[in-house]
This record gives structure tokens, sequence and C-alpha cells, in this order.
């Protein structure tokens, strides 16, 4: 370590992190759209309400430090149009780390004020127009006269209050775009139309609220970059845009190649229908299909499969989404499931979905003709995806458009994430099972006279070292091992400094103290591992992503 600190103070020079305004939003994944509306917030009369926030809304979007919250805004309902110029007076805003839960806060609103409750803004408020957009715009802006310094990892929930003793001029403001179940987004509201009250009445629907503010500074971070070796996937797929699909007229054969998928083209055969419509809607899913002849997978094998209004194929029936956009998350972590083109498309609009069986009695067909996007109804797309006993798959295109989604194949299960391909630039390209490249992971912020605690995982069981590479430089573009039999494989920082231990399957814990010299404030270091595993190539020995560490205080 001392060589490591004469190599990074020779390096750079000790500098302050970034102290800029940054944004958040909360309840977390309503950035976009939001669940529930209200007009029960800010209401077209006097009021008083407090909303509670778990601190699980700023940790899951990487604020695991305290914050110096300067601005609050409140977000019209989606659609939603207004003039604005409703003005309130005599508005009281405060904010708290509340010591009661969003789960079981008291109607008595002192209850839930905490130690640190501070008033944040006496005064004004005039409504902004609401653009009727979706999102749509931020109505209510406050810029805080009195910032707050809200710390998530304290464990308390975060409390807005404000208290507006009289009603608008004029009263026209529009709902507002708000949480609806507690449960489900952690948030919670209690509210009343009197001002000054003591009291309140408990309700899920709490208000999208974004925040500006500023971090600490001096403050550590890391940024992983690269990708370790042996990452092979058994899945594929695609990210569509809207317009963006190109194999229209076109197939795609899958071909069982032990593990996975040998893709290739197809020969755009079409098999035209001939059973019913199965008279699908919106967002829906077919009963179980029966096959006829067991068929096999990698990982597993089915005689039912599912089908799905918007283009994609269950072929495990106990599965009961429908979900109208496809999402890499979901088709590599849930259910086995071929996706032709998952997409949100409306079968009740036009268009038929059919399920039918070859006379050969060798090949199913579940097919989309002529359905229309949701979101554009005189865009049609005609495809189906033919199962062959054998364990052959095939889509096949006619004309076809696309929404954001995606198209491809996956087990499910958590597979390994492959990344979007251009599967007309990749043909024939070739899936095998899934091996999972080596981890280098932190579990907090590197900050001086702290110790950094990181994780090397997915660990092969003969690895049997593990090495941890410290470096002064970032090697960009990264040094590709494949020279020395390490195919796959990239050196991601410079040779600096290296320490080895005795390797744990499937996950090696690693820690250093980094020591408590401010000059290190600032510097960055690079650090990537190395793995001993004798099968993991000729040379033995397998590499992880790297990581850049900015060394802070905070």
């Amino acid at each position: 370590m001392r060589t490591l600190l004469t190599l990074v103070s020779a390096a750079a020079l000790a500098a302050a992190a970034s102290t800029q305004t940054q944004q958040v939003v909360i309840p977390k994944g309503m950035t976009t759209s939001h669940p529930g509306t209200t007009s029960l917030t800010w209401r077209n009369t006097l009021f008083h309400f407090q909303m509670l926030y778990d601190p699980s809304h700023f940790l899951d979007q990487g604020i695991d430090y305290p914050i110096t919250i300067t601005r609050m805004q409140f977000r019209a309902s989606s659609g939603a149009t207004s003039v604005g110029g409703d003005t309130y007076i005599g508005v009281t805003a405060m904010m708290c780390s509340s010591p009661s839960t969003y789960a079981a806060p008291s109607t008595t609103f002192a209850t839930n004020l905490g130690v640190d409750t501070t008033t944040v803004f006496t005064g004004n408020v005039v409504c902004l127009p609401a653009a009727g957009t979706s999102p749509n715009t931020y109505i209510i802006d406050i810029p805080l006269q009195t910032p707050f310094v809200y710390d998530p990892t304290s464990g308390l929930n975060f409390l807005i209050d404000v208290n507006a003793p009289t009603a608008p001029v004029p009263a026209a403001l529009p709902n507002m775009a708000s949480s609806s179940s507690n449960a489900t987004h952690l948030a919670r509201r209690i509210s009343t139309a009197t001002a000054n009250a003591a009291t309140g009445a408990l309700s899920d629907f709490a208000s999208v609220v974004l925040l500006d503010f500023t971090p600490p500074p001096n403050l550590g971070a890391v940024t992983p970059y690269g990708a370790g070796c042996n990452d092979i996937s058994v899945s594929w797929y695609e990210n569509l845009t809207t317009g963006s699909f190109d194999l229209s007229n076109s197939s795609i054969r899958m071909v069982p190649n032990g593990t996975g998928y040998n893709v290739v083209p197809g020969s755009n055969a079409w098999f035209t229908p001939v059973a019913a419509n199965l008279g699908l809607t919106d967002d829906s899913l077919s009963p179980a299909q029966p096959l006829g002849f067991t068929f096999p997978f990698p990982g597993g094998s089915t005689t039912d499969i599912k089908i799905c209004s918007n283009g994609f194929v269950w072929l495990d029936t106990t599965q009961t989404a429908a979900t109208f956009s496809g999402d890499p998350a979901l088709l590599l972590g849930q259910a086995p499931r071929f996706a032709p083109l998952w997409h949100d498309m409306d079968p009740s609009m036009g268009g038929t979905v059919t399920f039918d069986i070859d006379p050969s009695g060798q090949i199913a067909y579940a097919t989309w003709d002529q359905v229309p996007l949701f979101t554009n109804l005189a865009s049609l797309n005609t495809f189906q995806v033919a199962l062959y006993a054998s364990g052959d798959v095939e889509y096949r295109y006619q004309g076809c458009t696309s929404d954001p989604g995606i198209f491809g194949w996956s087990p499910g299960g958590n597979a390994n994430d492959p990344g979007s391909i251009d599967v007309s630039a990749s043909l024939p390209f070739a899936t095998f099972a899934d091996v999972f490249p080596l981890v280098l992971a932190h579990l907090d912020r590197p900050r001086i006279n702290r110790t950094l605690n990181l994780e090397v995982r997915n660990v092969p069981g003969d690895t049997t070292l593990i090495a941890l590479n410290i470096g002064v430089f970032k090697v960009d573009p990264p040094l590709n091992l494949g020279v020395i039999r390490m195919p796959g494989c990239f050196q991601h920082a410079s040779i600096d400094v290296g320490v080895g231990l005795p390797a744990v399957v499937p996950t090696t814990p690693l820690s250093f103290g980094v020591p408590n010299l401010p000059v290190l404030i600032g510097v960055h270091a690079y650090l990537q591992a190395l793995g001993a595993s004798p099968s993991g190539n000729p040379t033995g020995i397998l590499t992880t992503n790297g990581l850049d560490l900015l060394i802070g205080q905070n």
C-alpha cells in the first residue's frame, strides 16, 4: 500500500468531488409515470399535509450519503392541463428525518416530526401551468429558503410538511401525480382541509416530488467499467425503438446445438393459419395450448404453451403475466419465453392471434396476423413462431413495425445478460449455456480512514487463488489478452500493486484500508481482480471488470 500511495501521490493532485446540484424523484420509479392521482395534497382549499417516504427511495437510487436539499417540486398528473397562476398566501413548509415510518405514521402531525425539523420555506406559492404532457410538468416549485440535510443511511423516513392557511386564488389546480399503495410504493400521506390542524387522515396517495440536492464535498465514488471474461449467454435479444425493426419479410431459425442455439437465416416459409381466433385482447394471455408433442429447449421441455397478445410465448404455463412492453430484465429474469416481437399490441382493435398444429403433427404455430400497435392502430404486425418437435424454432415475419420493446429468446431464471445485438447484422451467431463473467463489485464507497469492502463474484469451482490489482492508470481502451491465450479477457488497469488470497466459491470477499491521508482525497485508483481457474482458458487465468475509485472523505 505504501507503493500505491507513492504512485498515486506522484500521479495526481487532490481535488474536491463535484458538488453541483443533482436531482432525484421520489417515490423511486416515478420519473416518467405515476400509479395514482390526487386532489388532496395541493388542494383547491386551504390544507395541511405531511408525506413520509422510506429511505430506500434514496438508497436504491445510489444516494447512500447525506444530501443537502435545496428545492422541491410537485408534478401534475399526466394529461392534466391548467393555466397556472393559482396563488397560496402564507405557506409554511418543513422537512425532517421522521421517527415515524411510512407504514405506520401517526395521524397527529406533531408526533411524526423529528428532532431535526427545519422550516425550509415561508411565503406565497404561485402555481405554474400544467402542460398536459405525460409525464406532466411540475406546477408547484419551491426553492428552499433554508436548505435541509437528509441522511438516508440514518434509517429514518424523509418527511415533508406543508401548511396552507388560505385557499388559492383562483382555485383551479389539476390533480397531482402520486403513489397509490403504501405497501408497494413505500410512501404515505396524512392530510386535512383545515389549516394548522393537529390531526389528519391517512392516505396511500403521496405526491411525486422532484428534489434538487447537493452531495457533500469530497464524496467518494466508484464507477465500474469494462467486463470480465468467460461471459457466455444462452439468451439473445435486440432492443427495439419505435420503427426500428428491420426483419420484415424474412425469418430467423434457431437450431439446437447441445446447450444453446445456432441462430441462422430461416427459410422464410409461412404457414397460413386455419384455427379460430383466440380472442385475445389488450395485454392478454391465452389458455394453455397443447403442442401434441414434447418440445425440448435449453434448460427444459414443455408440452404446452401460452400465447400473449403482445408478441411472446410462455413455455411455462403457470405464468400469468401479459406485460405490454418488452424488457431485457423481464426476459432474462422470469420464465422461459420465445419473443418473436414483444411490444405493445392490441388485437381487440383489429387482427387475429391464432394457434395451429401442422398437419404433420410435428410443428406448432402461434401467429399474430395484422395486429395493430396499441399506440398507433394504423401500424400492423404479421408474424409467427414455429415450434418443431425436433427443438428447432423459427421466427417468421411479414410486414411488421415496432414500438419500444425487444425480440429474442431466454430460458429466464436470471439468465446471463448478453446485451442487445443488431440481429440482422449479426446472423449467423451461436449461443451456449450461460457462463457468468468474473465480476469485481464494491459494497461501499472509498473514503480515507475507512475500510473498502469488495467482492469477486461468479468464482468458478476450480479457482484456487484470487488476486487484486490496484493501478494508477486506467487502461482504456482495454488490452486484449487473447494473444496470451486468454480469449475474451482484457486488462483494465495498470499493474502497480497486487495482493493475493485463497479463493472462496462462488464469492470471494476482499477488503483493504484506505489510509487517513487528506492528500488522497480526489485521487483516482483503478482496480481489477484475477482468478486462477484451470478450466477458464488455456492460460488458466480469468479477469474481472475494472473499478474506477474516486477517493473521498465522505
